[in-house]
């Protein structure tokens, strides 16, 4: 991992219809708009105003594009995340042009603003509780259980005092959700 990685988060609304490009026997790529504006209150004038739009464009990649071209429509509110790429390329009259692009790491429903279903696909990269992290927090295998529908043993390799999502909600611990990033 780089050391100086632009890294960026940002809401907004999808502006254009996910587009696969490349190949369709290559691995999936799309593209999309994000138009993010952003508002603030204006106490002299006692109402909410808006600043400019800013437009940025979205990449993703591999797994990631083939789920965003089946879950990510225009307009629908979202959260992308990852890193800060300039494009370059050359133009039709033969100049130099470049963009600033979001080359995505994670890209979900924005459910501040609606609510939204999920279907688990297959993962392609084990879990934390699948490459069996001894070091990890306890609450780091009730969430993988919760993830996964797997039980506490499946999920850990040991018994925990873990009862059923449906019948006791899980306060996960900041350092399980940090065990899950870094994992």
């Amino acid at each position: 991992m780089a050391s100086q990685q632009g890294t960026i988060t940002i809401t907004g609304f999808v502006a254009t219809e996910p587009l696969r490009i490349g190949r369709e026997e290559s691995n999936p790529v799309c593209t999309f708009r994000l138009a993010s504006t952003r508002g603030y209150f204006h106490v002299r004038r006692n109402q909410w105003e808006e600043r400019a739009t800013t437009w940025m464009t979205v990449k993703a990649y591999k797994t990631l594009a083939a789920n965003v071209l089946q879950s990510i429509h225009k307009g629908q509110p979202v959260v992308v995340s990852g890193v800060l790429e300039t494009e370059e390329w050359t133009d039709r009259n033969g100049d130099h042009q470049s963009a600033v692009i979001i080359e995505a790491s994670c890209i979900g429903h924005h459910l501040g603003l609606g609510v939204s279903s999920f279907t688990r696909k297959k993962a392609s990269i084990a879990l934390p509780s699948e490459r069996h992290h001894k070091d990890a927090h306890p609450d780091v295998h009730k969430v993988v259980s919760i993830a996964t529908n797997q039980t506490p043993i499946q999920a850990s390799g040991r018994k925990t005092n873990y009862r059923p999502f449906e019948s006791q909600p899980t306060n996960v611990s900041a350092t399980a959700t940090q065990s899950l990033q870094h994992a």
